[in-house]
C-alpha cells in the first residue's frame, strides 16, 4: 500500500502541482492604472475572490473543459493559499501524500475530485478512475484480504487445538466413567470382569486384586451418596417453586391452560400481535393526530403480552417457564412495560419515557421462531458471541488508547479558540475523554481528513498527522477489517438461501390452518408407556422412552395420581397419557439437571425428541458420524455435479435444436410442408453469428443515440427530428427481430427466456413512447420513455463474461433479499427508537440569513413566532426523525457515513420539542448513533457484504469447466491439482547466447554481472527521491540544480539501455521489461528536449505533464525486484478478467442511471452542490457525477438538492438515489471485493501448496543454463547438478542419486529427460502423498490434454526407461558384481588351498 501511495502521490505532484491556487478574481476598471505592488495587493485581497456557498473559494482553470469564471471575473494562477485552509493540494510530496491517502480511503474525496476537475479539466477523471479502482478498491481491500486470511489461519489452528483437547477430554471422561462403572460392580461381577481380562494369562495376585479395590469403591460410594443427597435437596427446593400440586381441580385447570398456550393458534395470535405492535410503533410520528389512539392500542397489546406471560407461568410453572430463553426474554419486556407504566404514573420529568417505550420493539426478535433467516442469524450471533466479545474488547482498548493519547498530546491545544475560523472550539476535539472517544470513533469510521485539518489549525503538524494516521490504520484497516473477517468466517451465503425443497403446497397449508382453528392437537404417532411413580424409581429414570428411542414427558394423569396417592396412600394410577407436554414431566426433567428447552408448541413437542435422539447419536459416535457425513456430502456433491453436467448438455441440445412453436396448441403447424421449412430457415437465421452481430451493433448505436438527447440538444429542432427518426428506425428493427425470433424459436421458447422477454419489454416500451407522442390522450404514458435507458441491458445476453456476473447476481437474490429483510428489521428497530427519541426535536429558529439563533435570544417556538417580523423562521432540518421513512433515510446516510456528522450535530444540540437547540445540549444521546453504527453498519451491512462475496465466489467456481470436479476434492488433492495445473502452464525460454565478438562479450558480461541489476535499482530509488523533492514555487537555483541532476539520471538510464543493447543485441527486444525501459528512456529524452524548446516555443503544459509523468514508469521496475509487490501484482493480473466484467457491468449501470438522470433531472437549478460540472444536464456530466456517487461520496447533498428543486416528486428522487447506492456501492463494488478476496486466497494457497510461480520461474531460470536453446530436454548426466543448483524447496542436494531414482522420471532413448516431467515429479514430492479419486483422475486427464497441446515435443517423446529402472539396473549390476567378486575371491582361495594341499602332498 505504501508503494501504491508513493506512486499516486508522485503522479499527483507532477500533474496538479500549483493547480488548485487558480482563483476567480474580480475585474478592475479598465481605466484604472496600478503598479505591480498594488496589483498584488488587489488580487490577494479575499474580498475580490469569487466565493460560493458550497465551497470556500471557487477554483477555476483556463484550459478546455475547466471551470469558468463569471463574466466580471478573471481566472488567475498563484493567488492566495490552497483550498481547505491550504491543506488540500499537491504542491509538494508531503501534501500530495496526504491528499493521495485521502483519495484511496475515500474520505471526503469528492471535494478534491471537484476541485481538480474545475482547475485542470474533465479528462483528468481518468486519474481519479485509476486511483479509485486500483487504490481504493484493490489496495485497501487487499488489506482486508490479508487480515481475513490471517484470521482464517488462526481460526483453523485454534479449531484444531480445540478438537485435540476435546478428544483428549472425551477420552479421559470415558476412562473415568469406566472406572466408576467398575467401582459400582459387586465383588462377584468384578471377579468375572477381571477373569475376562485375564483369560490369556493371569496370576493369583491379579485374581484377588478386586479385594483391594473395595476401599476405592466405598469412597466412590460415599461420593455418590453425597450427590444423591444434593439431588434430593434440589428436588425438594424445586417442588416449592415448580410443582404447584395444591389440588386436583387446580391441576386440571393448569392442564387446560397448557393446551391453550402450547397450541399453534395461540402462537399465531401472538405473532399477529407482534406485527400489529410493530406497525403501531412504526406509523407513529411527530405531530400525529392519532397518537392517543396509538397509545391505547399499545396499552391493549401490552396487556395481551402480560396476560400471555402470566398464562404461560401458570401453565408451565415459573422455573420451567424461565428456563426457556424466549420466555425469559418476554418476561423482561413485560417487566419493562410495568416500569414504563409506573414511571408514567409517577410523572418523572427528568427521565425520557420514550426510551422505555422503545424497548417494545425488541419483541420483533420473537419472529425468529418462525422466520428461518432471522433464526439462523440470531443463532450464529450467539454462537460467535465469544469472538465478538473479544473483538469488541479490542475495539474498546484501541479507542481508549488513542483517546488518551489524543488528550495528552493535542487536547490542550483545542482550547485556543483563535486558531479556528469561527473563533469557536470545534465540536469534535480531544479536550475531554468523552469527546476524545467520539473523535477516535469517528476516525475509525473513516472520517479523518476534516478533524485532521482542525487539529493542524491549533496544534503542531508533526503531532496531528502521526496521531490520525496511526489511529486510522490501527482502527479501520486492522480492527474493522478483523470484524468483517470474523463475519466472513462465521457466515456463509447459502445459510440464508430460501430452502424450497421442503415447500408445502398451498392446499395442505389451508387444511392445516382449518384444523388448527379447532382447539385440538395432532396425535403423536407412537404411544408412550408410563413408568412407575418417581417415588418408587431412581432419579435417573424420570424420563419416558418413546418407541423410537426418543424421550418425552410424563402424563398429566400421572401427576394427578401422585396427588391422589398423597391423599389415599394408594399405588399410582398408570392411566393413559395425553399427547401434550405436562408440567410434572417438565419439572422432573428440570430436577434432573437437564438443560432441555421447555416445549411450547405442538410442533416443538414432535420435533424435540427427534433432536435429542440425533444429538445423543452424535455424542456417542461422533467420529463415525463425521465419516458418514463426509461420505454423504461427497456422494451428494457427485450427484449434483452429474446433474449439472446433464443440465448443461440438455441446455446445449435444446439451444441447437428447433423447438415446436406452441406445443400445447398448434403442434400441427410444425408438420406443414411450407411453415416448417420457413421456421427452420428463420431458426438458422436468428442463431447465426452475423445476425447476432448486426443486432448487437444496432443495440450499441441506439444506446449511443440516447446520450445525445440532453438539455441542450432539446433546444435544437433539427437534432430532435433526427433523433425521432432514429427511434422509429430502431423500433422497426427491433420489431422485425422480435417477429423473426418468435417465428424461429417458437412462442414458448421466446416467452420463457428471460433475455428475450427483456427484448419484448423494450419493444413494448418503444410502442408506448410512439403512442404517447402521437395521441394527446395518451400523453401520460410519456413517462415510459424514461425506460428506454434499459436498452443497454440487451447487450448482456450477448456477452459471456457479463452473463456470468449477472447470473451470480441473480443467484444471490434469495440470499440478498433475506439478509436485506433482516437488515431492514434491525434498522426498523433503530428507526422507531430514533422517532421516539428525536421526533420533532430538530426544529430550530433561524434569522433571515439562515443562521441559527442562540437560546438567549430565542428559547422556544413561541419566541420565534413572536419575532417573525424580524425575519425569524421556525424550520426543520432537511434530515430528521419525525417519521419512520425519514428515519430510514437518516439511518441510510449514517450507515454510508455521508452527512452523518450533520445529523449527529443536530441530535447533540436537540433540547426538546418546540425548544431552540443549543450546542452540545444533549451530547450523550450520540451513543444512539454509536450503537447503530456498530449494529446497523459494522454488523448488518458487513453481513450483507459477506453474503454477496460468498455467493459470487460459489457461482464463479461452479461456472468454471473444472469447477464442479474441484469442489469434490479434498484439501490435499486441491493442492496437488493446483500445483500440477500451475506447472503445466509455463515453458522454458531460450537463453540469450553470448556474442563471439570480444567487445560485445565484455558488455554481455557487464549486463549479466550480479551487481548490475542492484545498481540499477539504486539509481531508480535515487531518481524517485529526486522527484519527491519537487515542489511548487521552487527557486531558480533549485530548478537548475534539479534539471542538472535529472539530466544525469537520464544519461545513466540511457547508458544502461545502450549497454544492454550492445550486450544483448537484438535479443534485447525479446524481454518485455527491456522494451518498457527503452520506451521510458526515449520519453525522458524527448521530455527534456521539449522543456528546453518550451523556453522559445510555446507548448501546451499538458504535453509537458504527460512527459514528466512518463518518467515515473521507472518505478514499476521495482515490482520485478520486490517479491511481496510482485505477489500482489500477480493477484491483480489474476483478477483482471473478472474485474473487467464487473467494471463493464458497473459502467452499464452508470450508463443506465445517467440516461435516467438526464431525463429526470436535467433542469436542476445550479445552486449548492449542483454547478456547471456537477449536474445531469449532459451525458458526460451525468457520468462524472455518478462515478463519484459510486463510492457514495456526497450523495446526500445531491439528493437534498434534487428534492429541494421540485423537478420531480420526492419519492422519485429518493428511489433513484437510494437504488443507485444500493446497486453500485453495496452490491457491485462488493463483487469487486469478492474477486480480490478469491484471487488473493488462490495466491495464498500457492504458499500452502509449496510450489509457487516464483519457484517455477526460478526452475526455468536455472534450466536455461543447462538448456540454452530451450529444447526442453537435458541429459541424465546433467540432472544431479541441475537439481543441486535449484533453490529451496525444489532443490535436491547432492548426493541425490537415490532421490532421483525415487522420482521415477521417464528417460528417452537418447538418455534425456523432459523439463515438465522433472518439475511435476518434484512438485508431487513437495505436496506429498495424495489419495487418488475419480474426480482427481478426471482433472489430471484434463491437465494432461492441455499439457500435450502446450508441449508437443512431450507428446512425441517415447520413454525408453525411467530413473527408477536405471537405479534398479545399476543396483542389480552392483549386486552381480559383488557376487562375482566374492565368487572370484572364494575361487582364488579354493585354488590356493588346493595348490597348498598339492604342494604338501608332493613334499610328503
Amino acid at each position: 500500500m505504501l508503494f501504491a501511495l508513493l506512486v499516486i502521490a508522485l503522479f499527483g505532484l507532477q500533474l496538479f502541482k500549483g493547480a488548485l491556487r487558480h482563483k476567480c478574481i474580480l475585474n478592475m476598471d479598465a481605466d484604472f492604472n496600478v503598479t505591480d505592488e498594488d496589483w498584488d495587493v488587489f488580487i490577494q485581497n479575499t474580498s475580490h475572490w469569487l466565493v460560493q456557498s458550497d465551497v470556500d473559494t471557487v477554483v477555476c482553470g483556463n484550459s478546455s473543459s475547466t471551470g469558468r469564471c463569471p463574466s466580471n471575473y478573471t481566472c488567475l494562477p498563484d493567488v492566495g493559499q490552497n483550498p481547505n485552509n491550504g491543506y488540500t493540494n499537491f504542491d509538494h510530496f508531503g501534501w500530495a501524500f496526504i491528499t493521495s491517502f485521502q483519495l484511496i480511503t475515500l474520505d471526503h474525496w469528492e471535494n478534491t475530485y471537484n476541485l481538480v476537475l474545475r482547475a485542470c479539466g474533465l479528462y483528468y477523471v481518468l486519474f481519479f478512475t485509476v486511483v479509485i479502482m486500483f487504490g481504493s478498491y484493490y489496495i485497501i481491500n487487499l488489506v482486508l484480504a490479508v487480515v481475513a486470511s490471517s484470521y482464517e489461519k488462526e481460526s483453523k489452528i485454534k479449531e484444531k487445538k480445540k478438537k485435540e483437547n476435546s478428544d483428549a477430554l472425551e477420552l479421559w471422561k470415558r476412562k473415568e466413567e469406566m472406572k466408576k462403572k467398575i467401582s459400582r460392580l459387586n465383588p462377584k461381577d468384578k471377579f468375572r470382569l477381571y477373569g475376562r481380562n485375564m483369560s490369556k494369562g493371569f496370576s493369583m495376585e491379579y485374581i484377588v486384586s478386586w479385594s483391594t479395590d473395595t476401599s476405592n469403591f466405598s469412597a466412590e460410594e460415599e461420593e455418590e451418596e453425597g450427590k444423591q443427597t444434593w439431588a434430593l435437596f434440589k428436588k425438594r427446593f424445586t417442588e416449592m417453586f415448580c410443582s404447584w400440586t395444591c389440588c386436583l381441580p387446580y391441576l386440571k385447570v393448569q392442564q387446560f391452560m397448557l393446551k391453550i398456550v402450547s397450541h399453534s393458534l395461540c402462537e399465531w395470535i401472538i405473532t399477529a400481535c407482534i406485527f400489529t405492535n410493530t406497525i403501531i410503533l412504526a406509523i407513529d410520528h411527530y405531530g400525529a393526530s392519532y397518537s392517543e389512539d396509538l397509545d391505547k392500542g399499545n396499552t391493549v397489546l401490552t396487556v395481551i403480552f402480560i396476560v400471555e406471560a402470566f398464562l404461560k407461568i401458570f401453565a408451565l410453572n415459573p422455573i420451567p417457564y424461565l428456563s426457556n430463553g424466549w420466555n425469559a426474554f418476554d418476561f423482561i419486556i413485560v417487566l419493562l412495560s410495568f416500569l414504563d407504566w409506573g414511571l408514567t404514573a409517577a410523572n418523572v420529568k427528568s427521565f425520557d419515557l420514550s426510551i422505555m417505550r422503545s424497548f417494545r420493539m425488541l419483541r420483533v426478535f420473537k419472529l425468529a421462531k418462525s422466520w428461518k433467516t432471522l433464526n439462523v442469524l440470531i443463532t450464529v450471533i450467539f454462537g460467535s458471541l465469544k469472538e465478538m466479545g473479544n473483538l469488541t474488547l479490542i475495539v474498546v482498548i484501541v479507542i481508549y488508547i488513542f483517546a488518551v493519547i489524543g488528550m495528552q498530546l493535542v487536547g490542550h491545544d483545542y482550547l485556543n479558540k483563535e486558531a479556528f475560523p469561527d473563533q469557536q472550539v470545534p465540536r469534535w476535539n480531544f479536550i475531554y475523554f468523552y469527546s476524545s472517544f467520539l473523535m477516535v470513533f469517528r476516525i475509525l469510521c473513516g472520517e479523518w481528513a476534516e478533524p485532521l485539518y482542525d487539529c493542524m489549525r491549533c496544534s503542531k503538524m508533526y503531532f496531528c498527522i502521526p496521531l490520525f494516521f496511526m489511529t486510522y490504520i490501527a482502527g479501520n484497516f486492522l480492527v474493522l477489517n478483523l470484524f468483517l473477517a470474523l463475519l466472513l468466517n462465521f457466515f456463509a451465503g447459502d445459510i440464508f438461501t430460501t430452502d424450497t425443497s421442503e415447500s408445502v403446497p398451498l392446499k395442505i397449508k389451508f387444511q392445516r390452518f382449518l384444523s388448527m382453528l379447532k382447539l385440538r392437537n395432532k396425535p403423536i404417532p407412537s404411544a408412550a408407556k408410563v413408568e412407575p411413580s418417581p417415588q418408587n424409581r431412581p432419579l435417573e429414570q424420570n424420563n419416558i422412552q418413546l418407541s423410537g428411542g426418543s424421550k418425552t414427558t410424563d402424563s398429566m394423569e400421572d401427576r394427578v395420581s401422585d396427588v391422589k396417592q398423597k391423599k389415599k396412600k394408594c399405588p399410582p394410577n398408570q392411566s393413559s397419557h395425553k399427547e401434550i407436554p405436562t408440567v410434572s414431566a417438565q419439572c422432573r426433567r428440570y430436577e434432573n439437571g437437564s438443560s432441555v428447552m421447555v416445549l411450547e408448541t405442538l410442533e416443538e413437542v414432535q420435533i424435540e425428541p427427534e433432536i435429542e435422539q440425533v444429538h445423543s447419536v452424535i455424542g456417542k459416535s461422533k467420529e463415525k458420524s463425521g465419516k458418514q457425513s463426509v461420505e454423504h456430502t461427497m456422494t451428494e456433491e457427485k450427484r449434483q455435479s452429474a446433474e449439472m453436467d446433464e443440465l448443461e448438455l440438455e441446455q446445449k441440445q435444446h439451444n441447437s435444436v428447433m423447438q415446436p412453436c406452441v406445443p400445447a396448441l398448434c403442434s400441427c403447424c410444425d408438420s406443414g410442408q411450407t411453415f416448417r421449412p420457413l421456421r427452420h430457415a428463420l431458426f438458422k437465421l436468428v442463431k447465426h453469428s452475423v445476425f447476432e452481430g448486426i443486432v448487437l451493433f444496432i443495440i450499441l448505436v441506439s444506446t449511443i443515440t440516447l446520450t445525445v438527447d440532453d438539455k441542450y440538444t432539446k433546444k435544437n429542432p433539427k437534432i430532435q427530428q433526427v433523433l425521432r427518426s432514429l427511434d422509429n428506425f430502431y423500433l422497426a428493427f427491433f420489431n422485425l427481430e422480435m417477429v423473426l425470433k418468435i417465428s424461429g424459436l417458437g412462442v414458448t421458447s421466446y416467452f420463457t427466456n428471460v433475455w428475450t422477454l427483456l427484448d419484448f419489454l423494450l419493444v413494448v416500451i418503444g410502442w408506448l413512447g410512439v403512442l404517447s407522442s402521437s395521441i394527446k390522450s395518451l400523453r401520460s404514458l410519456r413517462s415510459f420513455r424514461t425506460l428506454r435507458a434499459l436498452r443497454p441491458l440487451r447487450a448482456i445476453s450477448r456477452w459471456e463474461g457479463m452473463r456470468l456476473v449477472v447470473n451470480a447476481l441473480i443467484t444471490s437474490i434469495p440470499s440478498i433479499s433475506n439478509v436485506m429483510l433482516v437488515c431492514l428489521v434491525f434498522w426498523l428497530i433503530f428507526g422507531i427508537i430514533g422517532v421516539q427519541i428525536y421526533g420533532g426535536k430538530f426544529f430550530h429558529c433561524v434569522d433571515s440569513d439562515g443562521i441559527r439563533l442562540p437560546i438567549d435570544i430565542v428559547n422556544n417556538y413561541s419566541d420565534c413566532k413572536a419575532n417573525e417580523n424580524k425575519g425569524y423562521e421556525w424550520k426543520n432540518e432537511a434530515i430528521h426523525f419525525d417519521n419512520i421513512m425519514a428515519a430510514y433515510l437518516a439511518l441510510l446516510q449514517v450507515s454510508t457515513f455521508e452527512g452523518w456528522i450533520e445529523i449527529m450535530a443536530s441530535a447533540a444540540d436537540a433540547r426538546g420539542i418546540d425548544l431552540q437547540p443549543d450546542t452540545d445540549a444533549n451530547t450523550y444521546s450520540l451513543l444512539y448513533f454509536v450503537a447503530f453504527i456498530v449494529v446497523g453498519t459494522f454488523f448488518t451491512l458487513n453481513l450483507f457484504i459477506g453474503v454477496i462475496i460468498d455467493n459470487f465466489n460459489t457461482v464463479h467456481k461452479r461456472s468454471r469447466k473444472e469447477g464442479a470436479l474441484v469442489m469434490l476434492l479434498t484439501e490435499d488433492q486441491r493442492h496437488l491439482y493446483g500445483a500440477l495445473k500451475r506447472v503445466s502452464k509455463v515453458k522454458p525460454t531460450k537463453m540469450i547466447p553470448a556474442p563471439k565478438n570480444a567487445v560485445l562479450l565484455f558488455f554481455y558480461k557487464v549486463v549479466h554481472h550480479k551487481y548490475f541489476e542492484p545498481l540499477t535499482i539504486i539509481l531508480i530509488v535515487l531518481n524517485m527521491l529526486l522527484m519527491t523533492s519537487e515542489h511548487y514555487g521552487q527557486s531558480d537555483s533549485f530548478i537548475q540544480a534539479q534539471d542538472m541532476v535529472s539530466l544525469v539520471f537520464t544519461s545513466l538510464f540511457t547508458a544502461e539501455a545502450v549497454l544492454k543493447l550492445l550486450g544483448l543485441r537484438l535479443y534485447y527486444f525479446t524481454r518485455p521489461w527491456n522494451v518498457f525501459d527503452i520506451l521510458v528512456v526515449t520519453v525522458s529524452i524527448v521530455g527534456n528536449l521539449l522543456e528546453k524548446a518550451a523556453e522559445n516555443i510555446s507548448f501546451s503544459p499538458t504535453i509537458l505533464r504527460v512527459f514528466r509523468v512518463a518518467r515515473l514508469g521507472r518505478l514499476l521496475r521495482l515490482v520485478r525486484s520486490l517479491k511481496g509487490i510482485r505477489r500482489l501484482l500477480f493477484t491483480l493480473i489474476m483478477s483482471i478478467p473478472a474485474l473487467f466484467n464487473i467494471g463493464v457491468l458497473l459502467l452499464l449501470v452508470m450508463f443506465i442511471y445517467s440516461i435516467l438522470g438526464m431525463t429526470l433531472f436535467q433542469d436542476l437549478p445550479r445552486s449548492g452542490s449542483i454547478n456547471e460540472i456537477v449536474n445531469f444536464e449532459t451525458f458526460a456530466n451525468s457520468m462524472l457525477l455518478l462515478f463519484r456517487l459510486t463510492t457514495a461520496a456526497g450523495w446526500n447533498d445531491v439528493l437534498q438538492q434534487i428534492m429541494a428543486s421540485g423537478t420531480q416528486p420526492a419519492f422519485v428522487c429518493i428511489l433513484y438515489m437510494s437504488s443507485y447506492i444500493l446497486v453500485t456501492f453495496i452490491v457491485i463494488v462488493n463483487m469487486y471485493v469478492a474477486v480480490i478476496l478469491e484471487n488473493f486466497t488462490e495466491a495464498q494457497e500457492q504458499e500452502l501448496e509449496g510450489v509457487t510461480d516464483d519457484h517455477i520461474d526460478m526452475f526455468y531460470e536455472e534450466w536455461s543454463k543447462y538448456d540454452p536453446s530451450a529444447t526442453q530436454f537435458i541429459s541424465l548426466e546433467q540432472l544431479p547438478d541441475f537439481l543441486d543448483c535449484l533453490k529451496s524447496p525444489l532443490r535436491i542436494p547432492k548426493p541425490n542419486a537415490v532421490k532421483i531414482a525415487a522420482l521415477n522420471l521417464p528417460i528417452t532413448s537418447e538418455n534425456k529427460l523432459h523439463c515438465l516431467d522433472i518439475l511435476r515429479g518434484i512438485s508431487c514430492v513437495i505436496v506429498g502423498n495424495v489419495e487418488e479419486t475419480d474426480p482427481l483422475r478426471k482433472l489430471q486427464v484434463q491437465i494432461t490434454t492441455r499439457t500435450l497441446k502446450r508441449f508437443p515435443l512431450r507428446n512425441n517423446m517415447q520413454a525408453f526407461t525411467t530413473t527408477l529402472m536405471i537405479r534398479k539396473e545399476v543396483k542389480a549390476a552392483m549386486t552381480i558384481q559383488r557376487a562375482f567378486r566374492k565368487w572370484q575371491v572364494r575361487r582364488r582361495l579354493l585354488t590356493a588351498h588346493k595348490r597348498k594341499g598339492w604342494r604338501s602332498q608332493s613334499s610328503f
